[in-house]
């Protein structure tokens, strides 16, 4: 068919020319259903007419109507009525035909050529209004036009509100979803809106989505160590896994950016309750899910005690000194036990034994209150000034100043042959050092010998001599020599 007005070719069902844009007005062909529909109108027109009655003039009781004088009129009367059926039925489907989504979407289209973008928008309502239910895949296309529409005419809010619909990806499918969230994203981006970017993914179920824009869902900072009662003090670290700052608090409270910003460990070293808050708040000041985690401290009592001397060799002198916290006190052990307030009370530097000394201390407070034990291990030893001779020679020589040997050669009062001294080794008496030992033996003048059971120990470093004797634990003791 050709355009009346401009002589264009104008295609099969358009109702308008794309030339000069002229509407036509024409009868379509009828499709099958509404060819249907015309063959009952008709059908039920033609039952009708086949009673002639309906055409005789109703006579008095009695009287008997002359067909003979109404045949005249009843073949233009039938003819009347089916023109006016068909021209009826006619503007029926020309009605029917421009309320189709395809010819609402062709004015939509003539509109946005033609400029007029308020009417493109009404004619896409329509064809959206008409469109059946079932039919998503048109319907998103439809929604698309019409948010490109509303964007283009300065509408930006309202194209939001009309592409929003199609992010359900269980109604459109991920695909669809998602090229709608993304047109969403791009317009609160540009608006700096995002919050309203972070509250969009957070009610979608598209994972595909979440984890494109996942920068903009920060994720809760992590509490360590668990949560729980401890007895002693807890460090509390707070890590994150997402580029942003940490805030939390400890009453119970819920943490924002007015809250205390996490910075070191947080350390508990009070008896009570502590209720620990978190949340991390990103660089697009979108603030995650908040961590809890409560820690109950028992009373586990004081600080145990500072000892500044560390376990270890030394080769001089030392003093050891221990510190505790106001209104305690230091209590210290040497024999291995455990420090009570029955043990030794420290109240001034103590200087280091020679040789291998443990050391136990601990800090009780003024409720009687025990804090954990601190052991220390020092090991005192002075440069050896006594060579084993020397050592010998010193034996024999306080024996013979004591009239205990007659000469240095060992000779006693009253008994054959002599006394020597023979060195059985190096020990260490804790607390006093490093010794030689010896062993006393009776000599004979036949050359047999035989031990009198007395050992002496003489110090390595000063030469000093003692007896040697065990403790009820069996172990090595000095014993003063005068004292023989």
């Amino acid at each position: 068919m050709k355009c009346p007005n401009c002589g264009a070719e104008i295609p099969e069902g358009h109702l308008y020319c794309e030339v000069c844009g002229k509407e036509i007005n024409f009868v379509p062909e009828f499709d099958p259903l509404i060819e249907n529909r015309i063959n009952e109108s008709l059908s039920g027109v033609a039952d009708d007419l086949k009673d002639e009655s309906v055409f005789y003039t109703k006579r008095l009781p009695g009287s008997k109507a002359n067909k003979n004088e109404l045949k005249p009129f009843v073949v233009p009367a039938i003819t009347a009525v089916g023109i006016i059926i068909a021209f009826i039925i006619v503007l029926m489907f020309m009605f029917d035909g421009q309320k189709s989504p395809g010819n609402y979407e062709e004015q939509a289209e003539k509109y946005y050529v033609e400029g007029k973008l308020d009417q493109a928008i009404t004619a896409i309502d329509s064809a959206l209004s008409t469109l059946p239910a079932e039919e998503t895949e048109k319907r998103a296309e439809l929604v698309f036009m019409k948010y490109e529409y509303q964007m283009e005419a300065g509408e930006k809010d309202a194209a939001i509100n009309t592409i929003h619909e199609l992010s359900d990806s269980s109604i459109y499918g991920d695909d669809t979803a998602l090229a709608a969230m993304d047109q969403i994203i791009a317009s609160y981006e540009q608006a700096g809106a995002y919050a309203d970017i972070h509250e969009l993914l957070i009610n979608s179920d598209l994972t595909v989505a979440k984890e494109k824009y996942r920068k903009y869902l920060p994720e809760a900072p992590k509490i360590y160590p668990e949560e729980g009662t401890y007895e002693e003090p807890v460090n509390v670290r707070i890590t994150d896994s997402t580029d942003g700052n940490i805030y939390y608090t400890v009453n119970g409270a819920e943490p924002d950016e007015t809250s205390i910003l996490y910075e070191n460990e947080l350390v508990l070293e009070e008896e009570g309750n502590y209720v620990i808050k978190t949340a991390i708040v990103n660089r697009y000041g979108i603030k995650s899910d908040v961590s809890t985690a409560t820690f109950h401290l028992e009373n586990f009592g004081p600080a145990e005690p500072t000892v500044m001397e560390e376990s270890g060799e030394y080769t001089s002198a030392t003093m050891i000194v221990a510190v505790c916290d106001p209104g305690c006190r230091i209590f210290y052990t040497t024999d291995g036990s455990t420090p009570t307030e029955s043990s030794t009370e420290y109240t001034a530097p103590i200087s280091m034994p020679v040789g291998t000394t443990t050391f136990k201390f601990v800090t009780v407070d003024d409720e009687g209150n025990y804090s954990e034990v601190v052991e220390k291990n020092y090991h005192l030893s002075y440069t050896t000034m006594v060579s084993v001779d020397q050592a010998r020679e010193s034996i024999i020589k306080i024996l013979y100043k004591l009239d205990i040997l007659l000469d240095m050669s060992g000779s006693v009062r009253g008994e054959e042959g002599h006394y020597d001294y023979v060195y059985s080794g190096d020990i260490e008496i804790a607390g006093s050092g490093d010794y030689y030992m010896f062993t006393e033996t009776h000599v004979f003048n036949d050359g047999h010998t035989s031990d009198t059971g007395l050992l002496y120990a003489v110090n390595k470093h000063d030469g000093k001599v003692n007896r040697l004797g065990y403790d009820s634990s069996g172990n090595y003791t000095l014993i003063t020599i005068s004292n023989r």
